[in-house]
């Protein structure tokens, strides 16, 4: 006979799991960038963190993807233990592209939870400070143009 203990950690165990195999699979299913925006040769989004809660310190990060790298804009929180947050940057990508824009930068604050019992004094609230560069094909940026103008 075997006797079960109560592991309190192990919801918030499958908790992480669930988070983790939800961001693997809508990365899985993105198209490239190349199917997405044919127009778009290169997309590059910089970022830097600031943890207004002073819980610790984030390295920045840069991400860059060419034409043929997956059209996922969504960021994970850098938090360890951030539940349910991270940054989506897909209405900001959209926007440049509608716009024929090629660049943008701005601030965004995560949502998640830094405590499972989700109380409102634990959201994360650690800011991501971002700057888009987008780099469109040359014969296909006069379409782009001319396209967002009618």
């Amino acid at each position: 006979m075997r006797l079960s203990h109560h592991n309190p950690n192990a919801k918030l165990g499958d908790s992480f799991k669930r988070q983790q195999e939800a961001w693997r699979r809508a990365y899985a299913e993105a198209l490239s960038l190349r199917e997405r925006f044919p127009q778009v040769e290169q997309l590059v989004v910089n970022m830097t963190f600031t943890d207004v809660k002073a819980m610790g310190r984030y390295s920045e990060q840069m991400r860059s993807m060419g034409a043929s790298a997956k059209a996922f804009f969504a960021i994970a929180c850098p938090r360890t233990l951030c539940l349910d947050g991270g940054f989506d940057l897909d209405a900001i990508v959209l926007g440049l592209l509608a716009g024929g824009e090629t660049a943008s930068m701005g601030t965004l604050q995560c949502c998640g939870w830094v405590d499972p019992t989700r109380a409102e004094h634990s959201r994360c609230q650690l800011q991501m400070h971002y700057r888009i560069e987008i780099s469109y094909e040359a014969s296909k940026l006069g379409a782009t143009k001319r396209r967002a103008s009618v």
